[in-house]
């Protein structure tokens, strides 16, 4: 009788073990899935960003389609920031323009600058 007891209390020592081992790389799972989200998350919205400024830019008279330096989006709380390149394509001369948008954006997790680039054409019509 004394042996059994001995032995029901392994397995219970055991089986403690192996469920904290369990519950441990269950949360290290989580915890790094809500980071990569965190980050997905902050480009998507960079992007959408990016694609927005870019619209404004092509709706723009031509002329008004100017080179701005680095600068916070209005309303994203300075989380977000943008630059705008413009060039006229030597290829045609001054009937196009080559527009570059960058978003700059902090990722949440490593804390590093991050960018998304978007580049398009705004014809002189």
């Amino acid at each position: 009788m004394g042996n059994e007891r001995g032995f029901v209390l392994m397995e219970v020592l055991c089986s403690i073990f192996i469920l904290g081992f369990c519950a441990a790389v269950i949360l290290f799972s989580l915890s790094t899935s809500m980071n990569q989200s965190a980050a997905s998350m902050q480009q998507f919205k960079a992007m959408e960003l990016a694609q927005g400024k870019m619209d404004e830019l092509v709706g723009m008279d031509y002329t008004s389609v100017v080179t701005v330096g680095k600068t916070s989006f209005p309303g994203a709380g300075g989380d977000f920031q943008y630059a705008i390149d413009v060039k006229c394509d030597n290829e045609h001369g001054d009937l196009l323009k080559k527009i570059t948008v960058t978003v700059y954006y902090t990722e949440p997790v490593s804390g590093l600058e991050k960018t998304v680039t978007l580049v398009g054409a705004r014809a002189k019509k």
